[in-house]
């Protein structure tokens, strides 16, 4: 038996096919039971941000101009995430 004839190989794969084969219902059919509807909130798993320290607009002014405007806030927040110690995102 040197070659196995390629209908049979073919049968061999089928048949786990054919097995599980099952009967699904009608989904038109109004006596059907169905799994009720599963809610999933879309603020599952949120987390917060939160900032460590709000600052009053006069702190937040001061930092701004010793860093050297929005620009220089920016390039203040790269230097921190370069260090390690992250922005204040």
């Amino acid at each position: 038996m040197k070659h196995i004839p390629w209908y049979l190989l073919a049968a061999l794969a089928a048949g786990p096919a054919w097995s599980q084969e099952q009967k699904r219902p009608d989904p038109a059919d109004p006596e059907v039971s169905v799994p009720p509807p599963a809610y999933r909130s879309a603020f599952d798993g949120y987390r917060p941000t939160g900032q460590d320290k709000r600052l009053s607009w006069r702190e937040a002014n001061d930092e701004a101009a010793r860093v050297g405007g929005h620009i220089g806030i920016l390039r203040d927040e790269a230097a921190r995430e370069k260090q390690g110690r992250g922005g204040t995102k």
